[in-house]
């Protein structure tokens, strides 16, 4: 899905899954369009139609899109049971397929959509998300070779992200000291000098 997924337009409250099937990529079976009533099923519902539709690596993109909110007009609130759905019902290749597209991919969401996503699922203590999202960024780093100019976009759309709920004001403090000290761990041989540079000295 990526970037794409965010500008999807609606009518009437319905999103083209042909469009979605483009944005996703990977996908397989018919194109049609959601029902009209899709964003009214529930979260397992949703899963399910999606599975009928498209092959398991852009079901994951989907769940994490959807429960992350790059998707406008589609949501999915209740993440662990959508992805439970998913994996009761996948076998074999297609349940390793899952898998790993979903850890990918949610690993590499951008910052803001990431916090979202690991709230949504409930895998941190709340206190503890924001090191371990600044624990976790040297590999986005250095797996996705961002630049300083793309590592300061990303934090401070993180920080406006932050800054929009009470309960995650402190969030963005203490993903600056994981990062800090993940950098100071390792970060010399994986990240350009001068990302190191600024990020160790805040």
């Amino acid at each position: 899905m990526g970037g794409k997924a965010k500008g999807l337009r609606t009518a009437g409250g319905v999103l083209l899954l042909s469009a979605l099937l483009g944005a996703c990529g990977g996908s397989r079976g018919e194109t049609d369009d959601f029902p009209a009533d899709f964003a009214k099923r529930s979260d397992v519902e949703k899963v399910a139609f999606v599975m009928e539709k498209v092959g398991p690596d852009s079901v994951a993109r989907f769940i994490c899109d959807a429960a992350s909110g790059r998707l406008d007009g589609v949501r999915i609130d209740s993440l662990n049971q959508a992805t439970l759905y998913a994996y009761d019902h996948y076998k074999e290749q297609d349940l390793q397929t899952f898998h790993v597209t979903y850890e990918d991919y949610s690993a590499a969401l951008p910052l803001d959509y990431k916090m979202r996503l690991y709230k949504k699922g409930g895998e941190c203590d709340p206190d503890a998300m924001g090191y371990q999202l600044g624990l976790e960024y040297i590999s986005s780093i250095s797996d996705g070779s961002k630049t300083p100019a793309q590592v300061d976009d990303e934090l401070q759309a993180f920080r406006r992200a932050c800054d929009e709920s009470p309960e995650d004001s402190l969030t963005y403090k203490r993903f600056m000291t994981g990062l800090k000290v993940a950098l100071e761990a390792e970060g010399e041989a994986r990240v350009p000098h001068e990302i190191y540079k600024k990020y160790t000295q805040q």
